[in-house]
């Protein structure tokens, strides 16, 4: 029984993944939130914590970074394209 419900769960988890979502934003929006990613990960390299949470916390800006940018120029080109 108890297999089964973490099995359900796992599955449930699974599907979820598989969603895109889009969120929408101005240019000048993305932007602002892209710098204020930079002065973080600025303000954590400047900080007292320890080394690895400083790259835990760079490698996170980092990956959503990765996830985002692409999306976005590539969003920003198909716009470009349609004009």
């Amino acid at each position: 029984m108890i297999l089964l419900f973490v099995a359900t769960c796992f599955s449930f988890t699974t599907q979820e993944r598989q969603k895109s979502l889009t969120v929408q934003a101005t240019t000048e929006e993305w932007q602002k939130h892209i710098n204020k990613l930079e002065v973080i990960r600025q303000i954590a390299d400047e900080s007292n914590l320890s080394n690895q949470q400083v790259k835990f916390i760079t490698r996170s800006i980092d990956s959503l970074e990765m996830l985002i940018i692409p999306q976005l120029r590539k969003q920003l080109a198909d716009t470009t394209k349609k004009k």
